[in-house]
């Protein structure tokens, strides 16, 4: 399985020699200045897992990476595209596609940064993808390892690129031509959008050209320094304790604030409890009970965002015996046990448990936040204990001794082993809840939480070493605006991967290649309509409640506050920065200020640049890339909006 690891990081700073250093936990290890009354100071229980582009997977390495990257196009405050990223303006032939790139980016380190570092940056991903195409760049590939290779243990000899996969599997790029300073073309499959929501950090060539992929994609004794475009720049991060970013005195935006600084913390208590003191400006991911209680502090404003992901619970249905490991029980693998324990979830009350009533009872695989994609299914099922009892008895699932606990088809009792990550107290007491449920229908559940690391080996098949040694897992996932990444979850190609039920469908996986060359987007409305109800029907997971992100923030410092998207978004840890750059001085909310920053050029001087070497005229093609996706446009209150293919790993707190 792709499972994050997390390891010591050693990287020089801007090019002058700064190393990140480890410093003991606790809010003792953080120096505050206390005449920094421009550092916006943002708490989170989510710590980055790198600030390498190459391995940011989950969501607060992602927050960082934008701070310190531009990408080639962005997205504006109601998740279109926008012109805020390298790209001023593009326009697509069929499968090509044309990116013209603004003048008067730099890298922080001074240089210009132009068309060369953009199809610089996709070369780069796309050869970490194939090793026997080396590209344009001389330095990168000759030691490149083949995607795929494994060590004597049976796991992936390095980190792929999350970028180059996207590219190629998702979106399916075939060529880059840089054709002089300020204009790159692509090509791609098939028509598709989908390159435009990419969302992969341009890097500097005049950096990373001198870097092999396979160092770039550790993080273990790294020398790479950490020069970007864009508006904040990583300065520190004391692992354990906080990161701080300053701002970029090269970026053509000039905001408010002089530095935005994460503290990281190890519980939700103790990061609202920090909020309250006015320790930190911002916090993500409160704890539901705990974001009630402060509408009781004039100072402070909950922020509820919808819903971008769910909680579930997935089956372990791996088809073939494990020596050693597996399932306890046959029962997990038949679809008519799984879809009678459905009828014995009370959804609302598990909800009100788990997060005080933060979040949907969830059904059917796409959250109601993917609205163009999310239908309910064709035939829910209810609260009904007799009903599911009633489908446990038909499917042969009775308890014959009168004990209280059915046997599985084999004349064993049923004890469910469900395991959960121990990173959020909300899966724990969903986790009692749900085992206290299935009692009253005769179904044996002992619940046991892993910290996540754990919990990710114990989830391991034998096609990526392990012994998948469960029957429950308990976890939750989070999705982007396109539903591609979340349905690829039940693909039978993903057993060893990203997979966590180990499920298999011929049917499904038929299905979900036919999502991707849907010519239209009705077409492909309506395949992924039958791949839910596919889903729902045969119960790999059930779906226990769509999260809510939980939010909030002071008002007493800054003020300029936006969301995204604008109605029902947050402010933070969202598809861009806009956040940071609106951001005013309190006191000065009696004038108005913008509410999406200019997106032009700085007043001032600026330090002088030096130019970036180009390669005009040339030609990079992967030839053998043949995947693409028909890409999605919608027109929403007359905005075009344009989903995206994605993949965000969840395991973790948010």
């Amino acid at each position: 399985m792709k499972r994050l690891v997390r390891v010591a990081a050693l990287v020089t700073l801007g090019g002058v020699g700064v190393f990140l250093a480890a410093a003991p936990a606790g809010p003792s290890a953080i120096a505050v200045q206390a005449t920094d009354d421009r550092t916006l100071r943002v708490g989170t229980t989510e710590e980055f897992d790198s600030i390498n582009p190459n391995l940011a997977f989950i969501g607060s390495s992602a927050e960082a990476s934008l701070l310190d990257y531009d990408v080639l196009v962005g997205f504006g405050p109601d998740l279109g595209y926008a012109p805020i990223g390298f790209a001023e303006s593009w326009s697509q032939d069929g499968v090509r596609w044309t990116f013209t790139i603004r003048d008067g980016l730099r890298w922080s380190d001074g240089r210009i940064a132009d068309a060369n570092d953009v199809a610089f940056t996709f070369q780069y991903f796309l050869s970490s993808m194939d090793p026997a195409y080396l590209g344009p760049w001389a330095p990168l590939g000759n030691d490149l390892p083949r995607p795929g290779a494994t060590r004597a243990d049976g796991r992936p000899d390095h980190p792929l690129s999350l970028y180059g996969d996207v590219l190629v599997r998702d979106v399916g790029l075939r060529s880059v031509q840089l054709v002089d300073e300020h204009t790159v073309t692509m090509t791609t499959a098939q028509p598709t959008t989908l390159l435009l929501g990419a969302m992969v950090p341009i890097l500097p060539a005049h950096i990373w050209s001198t870097v092999p992929f396979s160092t770039a994609a550790t993080d273990v004794a790294s020398t790479l320094p950490v020069i970007g475009s864009g508006p904040f720049q990583i300065v520190d991060w004391q692992r354990g304790t906080s990161a701080r970013f300053e701002r970029n005195a090269f970026d053509r935006e000039q905001p408010y604030i002089d530095a935005v600084e994460f503290r990281f913390y190890r519980d939700q208590s103790a990061m609202t409890a920090a909020l309250r003191r006015g320790d930190i400006d911002y916090a993500r991911g409160v704890a539901p009970d705990e974001f009630d209680a402060l509408d009781a502090d004039a100072e402070i404003v909950g922020v509820q965002g919808a819903a971008s992901g769910f909680t579930h619970l997935a089956f372990n249905t791996y088809a073939q015996p494990i020596d050693g490991g597996g399932a306890s029980t046959p029962a997990v693998r038949d679809p008519a046990f799984r879809d009678a324990l459905g009828y014995a979830l009370d959804l609302q009350a598990i909800v009100d448990m788990a997060v005080d009533g933060h979040a949907t009872p969830g059904t059917t695989l796409i959250p109601p936040a993917m609205a163009p994609f999310h239908t309910e299914p064709s035939r829910p099922r209810s609260f009904d204990v007799e009903e599911a009892r009633t489908r446990l008895d038909a499917a042969g699932y009775r308890d014959s001794d009168e004990d209280g606990i059915r046997e599985d088809l084999d004349g064993r009792a049923i004890d469910l082993r469900l395991v959960y990550p121990t990173s959020d107290r909300r899966f724990a007491t969903a986790a009692v809840a749900v085992a206290g449920q299935w009692e009253t229908v005769g179904i044996g559940t002992t619940p046991k939480g892993y910290e996540p690391d754990a919990l990710n080996e114990l989830l391991y098949t034998p096609e990526a070493g392990g012994t998948a040694e469960y029957d429950v897992e308990l976890w939750s996932w989070s999705g982007s605006p396109d539903p591609d990444f979340l349905l690829s979850l039940l693909t039978t190609a993903e057993i060893g991967g990203w997979s966590d039920s180990n499920y298999s469908s011929p049917v499904y996986d038929r299905l979900f290649a036919g999502q991707r060359r849907a010519a239209t987007f009705e077409d492909r409305q309506a395949v992924v309509r039958r791949m839910v109800d596919l889903a729902y029907d045969e119960a790999p997971y059930l779906l226990l409640f769509y999260d809510d992100e939980l939010h909030a923030r002071r008002t007493d410092r800054f003020g300029g506050w936006t969301t995204q998207p604008r109605d029902g978004g947050v402010s933070l840890f969202t598809a861009g920065v806009q956040g940071y750059l609106g951001l005013v001085p309190a006191a000065s909310l009696a004038t108005p200020s913008p509410t999406v920053p200019s997106a032009g050029p700085t007043t001032g001087p600026l330090p002088t640049p030096t130019a970036s070497p180009g390669i005009p005229g040339l030609t990079l093609d992967v030839s053998d890339v043949t995947l693409g996706l028909i890409g999605l446009a919608l027109s929403v209150a007359g905005v075009t909006l344009v989903m995206i293919g994605s993949r965000m790993r969840r395991r973790g707190s948010r």
